[in-house]
């Protein structure tokens, strides 16, 4: 197992100090599971260990997320409830097993950058699995993620100015240390397709027509993809389904060719320059963003049916009369954030 360019198809192995290759390419994971056995006895991610790139594990007792049905746009609609994880996001799911190939890689120190939920994950495991960390976070993330992530004994830096800031801030050092970027490096998208695991066998092996999920760096997006056409081709599915991604009109490279990104309450997915824009582009069926009104909207139309997400979660909600979806067909959102850490007012 080793780590292969996309643009120039060098091999790199796994303790590969820069997430990217020479040539400024992206590295996909050179893994493809060959089985999908389910341990039954396990109710946690780790029912699908045979298809993860790992031996061991590095583990909070991260569970299967429930799916419940909402009314929201005037119908029905399902909702995976991913944000109860244990440290409130479904970052946990590439954190888990992104940091247990790196301990058994022999990764003895990592530094990381995020908006907040990605260093929560990252921190806490890193914390689990006896691997000390940096997080650099941008200044005005959410002071409860920030919290989170210093209460892990992680060091954290500050950065000043826009998200993409932090991001230049981290990879200054980037090869003098591990740098576990969540957007650049691969082994998180083979936690993060756990999630299409889950929705698969919830569903009977018949998932629904349309998934609809915020998408930054695309970590959800690319992971439910990835883990959709591992089931096609080991044909535990039939189909792929349509993947639908949201974004904040402060900040959204999917739909608009140039981005300024300017403040949102949706701080979770203000990524301007995304590494892997062009994978999120072939994996989505169609891209809409939101506007802060609507986010509004969209968190109270949850809270009022009991769901409490951060306002980067609730993008889903205005999104869905925007997307081209029959009446007829199933629909599912993914809620991606806990609104425990959202202490603002909306």
């Amino acid at each position: 197992m080793f780590l292969r360019c996309q643009r120039c198809s060098t091999d790199c192995s796994l303790d590969r100090r820069t997430p990217w290759c020479d040539c400024g390419g992206v590295f996909d994971l050179e893994f493809t599971p060959k089985t999908l056995d389910i341990d039954s006895s396990e109710h946690s991610l780790w029912r699908y260990a045979s298809a993860l790139p790992v031996n061991t594990r590095v583990s909070l007792g991260e569970p299967i997320t429930p799916i419940v049905s909402l009314h929201l746009a005037g119908r029905r609609i399902d909702a995976k409830l991913d944000y109860l994880f244990p440290t409130g996001s479904f970052k946990d799911r590439g954190a888990a097993v992104m940091i247990t190939a790196m301990k058994e890689a022999g990764v003895d120190r990592f530094v990381e950058d995020s908006s907040g939920n990605a260093g929560a994950a990252m921190s806490a495991y890193g914390a689990r699995a006896g691997i000390p960390c940096e997080i650099y976070c941008p200044s005005s993330a959410s002071p409860m993620k920030i919290a989170q992530i210093e209460r892990t004994g992680a060091t954290i830096r500050q950065i000043d100015g826009p998200r993409e800031n932090t991001t230049a801030a981290v990879m200054k050092i980037a090869g003098s240390v591990f740098y576990a970027s969540h957007n650049w490096h691969p082994l998180f998208l083979h936690g993060t397709k756990t999630m299409a695991y889950e929705i698969a066998e919830h569903y009977g092996w018949n998932p629904p027509d349309h998934i609809v999920a915020p998408a930054g760096g695309g970590s959800a997006v690319l992971g439910l993809h990835l883990g959709f056409a591992e089931m096609v081709r080991l044909k535990r599915v039939p189909r792929m389904p349509h993947f639908h991604a949201v974004q904040v009109e402060a900040c959204a490279p999917l739909v608009y060719a140039e981005v300024i990104p300017k403040p949102s309450v949706a701080e979770g997915i203000l990524s301007p320059n995304p590494p892997r824009l062009a994978m999120i582009r072939g994996a989505i069926t169609s891209a809409v963003t939101v506007s802060e009104a609507e986010i509004q909207a969209g968190f109270h139309a949850l809270v009022r049916q009991g769901v409490l997400v951060e306002p980067t979660s609730a993008v889903v909600v205005p999104a869905l009369p925007k997307l081209r979806i029959s009446e007829t067909d199933s629909v599912l959102i993914v809620l991606t954030g806990s609104g425990l850490k959202f202490q603002g007012k909306l």
